[in-house]
């Protein structure tokens, strides 16, 4: 069975988590890496099965021949697939995507990447304060400026090894994010955290079903948009230093508040409890399909 999920050319520490936690917990399931997208559809549907985990990738780019087994994906980009008896489905990312899907409530757990706690212990918090954008937003640089004038932490979603944004994370005291899997590893670690929105596109969807399944509620902080130009003219590049000026009050103001969003630790112990439990049978059901495929 190979582990299905999405690359992002500049690299995506939530996406690129797949790779390093499934192996571990998952160990001798896993053959392979695919790629999920439309553009590797044909190549992933000549596959015996796929494993879906960590990611919003329960949509339409699925291929239909492989057995699906799912453990903790969500749905929120593009239509949501249609469930049939290809799909082994142990739990999903929250109740949203469960509706969506059509499936027994309780199969909405949480999001898988909570499992990190079985591995990486808590770390000393040597960042007071730390700030990590969504990978879109983190790619015009102004908020890495922005970060350093403040004197915080400034995290860059942005790259192939993903240990190194967890442990920047974890070593934090408090943490400010537009970034889901910011905010779903702070909260795992009992990490005070705070939700930002800076993009009028942004993803509610896929935060509203993650926070349901910690029974908290998404309200993000608003923030000044600072988009990227490279074609810019001298009035953008002003109305961008103009902008992170806004930024840095608004900045300021939040860890001033050091509001937090913070779920009961109990609810991610139980959590924890029943995706280790279901990964057990998955493991069976996986090696039971392997032999039938010999």
């Amino acid at each position: 069975m190979k582990l299905c999920y999405y690359h992002d050319n500049e690299g995506n520490f939530g996406d690129d988590l797949n790779a390093w936690l499934w192996p571990k917990l998952l160990p001798g399931v896993i053959q392979g890496i695919a790629k999920h997208g439309e553009e590797y559809y044909e190549e992933n549907n000549r596959e015996a099965a796929l494993l879906y985990g960590i990611g919003t990738i329960l949509d339409q780019r699925i291929p239909p021949l492989p057995v699906k087994f799912i453990a903790g994906s969500g749905v929120g980009y593009f239509s949501s697939p249609e469930i049939d008896e290809k799909y082994n489905i142990y739990f999903v990312r929250g109740p949203q995507t469960a509706k969506k899907l059509g499936i027994d409530p309780s199969k909405a757990l949480t999001d898988p990447a909570i499992l990190l706690r079985k591995f990486i212990p808590e770390a000393e918090k040597i960042h007071e304060v730390s700030l990590i954008m969504h990978c879109d937003t983190a790619k015009s640089g102004y908020w890495k400026h922005i970060a350093n004038d403040l004197g915080i932490h400034h995290i860059d979603p942005r790259t192939k090894d993903p240990l190194i944004v967890i442990n920047d994370l974890i070593a934090s005291k408090y943490v400010i994010t537009e970034s889901l899997h910011g905010a779903i590893i702070a909260d795992a670690y009992g990490i005070p955290w705070r939700p930002i929105n800076t993009m009028p596109h942004i993803n509610q969807f896929k935060w509203h079903d993650w926070c349901q399944s910690i029974n908290v509620v998404y309200e993000p902080a608003n923030l000044v948009s600072i988009f990227d130009d490279r074609r810019s003219t001298t009035t953008k590049t002003l109305l961008n230093k103009g902008k992170s000026f806004l930024a840095r009050q608004q900045l300021k103001r939040l860890i001033k508040e050091e509001k937090s969003f913070n779920s009961n630790p109990a609810v991610i112990r139980s959590h924890t409890s029943q995706m280790l439990e279901r990964l057990a049978q998955l493991t069976i059901d996986a090696n039971n399909l392997q032999d039938r495929l010999k």
